[in-house]
């Protein structure tokens, strides 16, 4: 792979790139402990459920990264692509989105576009990139597009997790 501009160990031993200033490649527990303890303040049952949003136009994909994610009691909603995705939005509480980057109708880019230009809280939600073309024009494209964080295929679960903590963790104010 070529040396691409802000690759770092983090990338080398997870094959995951940091897009934005909000990802943070080592979790901050203490943020992420309060952001958990606001969502279960709210909740009667003490039952803390994270909502992700898996879209991949590959049914394969979203049987394995969403048996993943649910083995491990996290709520998934599937989608076939970038349209349907959004369509979950107000639907039920969403948490963080899993975006392929190449799907028919509507792809990763336009998905991201789209939710970041939304006029609610919605619009600062944690987006996870998942694609094989790691080239700086397509980071770049992610990057302009609004997502954290892209995920290289194939993803293993313990960098999946490790993404995703960091993500969330940002979820609350310092």
């Amino acid at each position: 792979m070529p040396e691409i501009q802000g690759l770092t160990a983090f990338h080398k031993e997870t094959k995951a790139l940091p897009l934005s200033s909000r990802f943070q490649s080592d979790a901050d527990f203490e943020n992420l402990s309060r952001w958990i303890d606001s969502r279960l303040a709210g909740n009667d049952e003490g039952v803390l459920e994270w909502h992700v949003v898996l879209a991949d136009d590959d049914a394969s994909n979203r049987l394995v990264l969403g048996s993943l994610l649910e083995s491990s009691g996290i709520a998934v909603t599937t989608a076939e692509n970038g349209r349907m995705a959004l369509d979950i939005i107000g639907a039920k509480p969403v948490d963080l989105f899993l975006l392929d980057i190449n799907m028919p109708e509507m792809d990763g880019l336009q998905t991201a576009r789209a939710i970041r230009a939304l006029p609610d809280a919605n619009a600062d939600l944690p987006l996870i990139a998942i694609t094989s073309d790691v080239s700086p024009k397509r980071l770049a494209e992610m990057r302009d597009a609004g997502f954290d964080v892209c995920m290289e295929k194939p993803v293993r679960r313990d960098t999946l997790f490790r993404v995703i903590l960091g993500t969330l963790s940002r979820r609350v104010a310092v």
